[in-house]
């Protein structure tokens, strides 16, 4: 069987496993996104289409973006490290690292759920658009479909940074019960980006977004605001790219170990102890 045979196994398992966590986040991200829209127009009162002036207008999308990319990265990825500590619980993990590579394995896991998460921000993005249009409240310009390419682009390169980390975070739990503690430091981490995001949303370009915009672990929640509000010029998102892909490169390098040692370890399993026990 080739590689690429086995990664797709692996997500078909994974899409199969997790219909019912896609319902619910797709719901309560769709919920967010339309709710926004609504709430920007009701101000309001003479029942006819508020259309946003462009400074509105970036406000409103670029607060959008942030709240949506926040959402959908936390949730898919804590759904991939739950999925992680339960096979890891129930013992799977080491029949399945006995027939293929640990990095096949993370690989499909992180590819189906990328591609849960990609579907919940294109829905999302999709009834923000239908809620613009069909709804007698709000006008939104016509910048948002390419509000929408931006989140869905930051999306893709946020969540292959994080997703390998939520991972092997997975792996390193006793039990799945106590996922959520080991998923805690990086939300923070995603947090720290997101209320730069919201913060600056109304108060335009500062010192603090610019950095955070240029710092990987904060790009994906910052950037997208910046390029949103046409404040990031082109050498800034070259550079923030770039050091998003070389630095999440290098954590699947990294993850890749800690997932395969931790899964072999029962237990509860220390970070050195995960590399210790990797497969090679």
């Amino acid at each position: 069987m080739t590689w690429w045979q086995t990664v797709s196994l692996v997500a078909q398992r994974e899409f199969a496993a997790r219909k019912r966590a896609t319902m619910i986040i797709t719901l309560i991200l769709v919920l967010v996104g339309v709710g926004v829209v609504m709430l920007a127009g009701v101000a309001s009162g003479d029942g006819q289409a508020a259309a946003l002036d462009p400074a509105d207008a970036d406000e409103v999308l670029g607060f959008i973006g942030v709240v949506v990319m926040f959402m959908a990265i936390v949730m898919t990825g804590q759904v991939l490290l739950m999925g992680v500590a339960e096979e890891k619980n129930s013992r799977v993990a080491e029949v399945v690292l006995g027939a293929m590579r640990p990095r096949l394995l993370l690989g499909g896991k992180v590819i189906a759920i990328g591609l849960i998460g990609l579907f919940e921000v294109l829905l999302t993005g999709t009834l923000v658009l239908w809620a613009g249009s069909a709804v007698d409240k709000v006008q939104l310009p016509d910048a948002t479909g390419g509000a929408i390419a931006i989140v869905v682009l930051w999306f893709l390169l946020g969540f292959g940074f994080y997703a390998t980390i939520y991972a092997a975070a997975g792996s390193l739990v006793a039990r799945h019960q106590n996922a959520a503690n080991a998923a805690g430091p990086i939300n923070l981490m995603v947090m720290a980006g997101y209320f730069i995001g919201v913060v600056s949303s109304s108060a335009g370009a500062n010192p603090v977004l610019k950095v955070a915009s240029l710092t990987p672990p904060l790009a994906p929640t910052t950037m997208p605001l910046r390029m949103i509000q046409g404040t990031a010029d082109v050498w800034e998102i070259v550079v923030s790219i770039s050091l998003l892909v070389v630095t999440s490169y290098l954590m699947i390098l990294l993850a890749e170990r800690v997932y395969s040692g931790g899964l072999l370890s029962s237990g509860k399993t220390r970070f050195k102890d995960a590399l210790r026990n990797a497969v090679r």
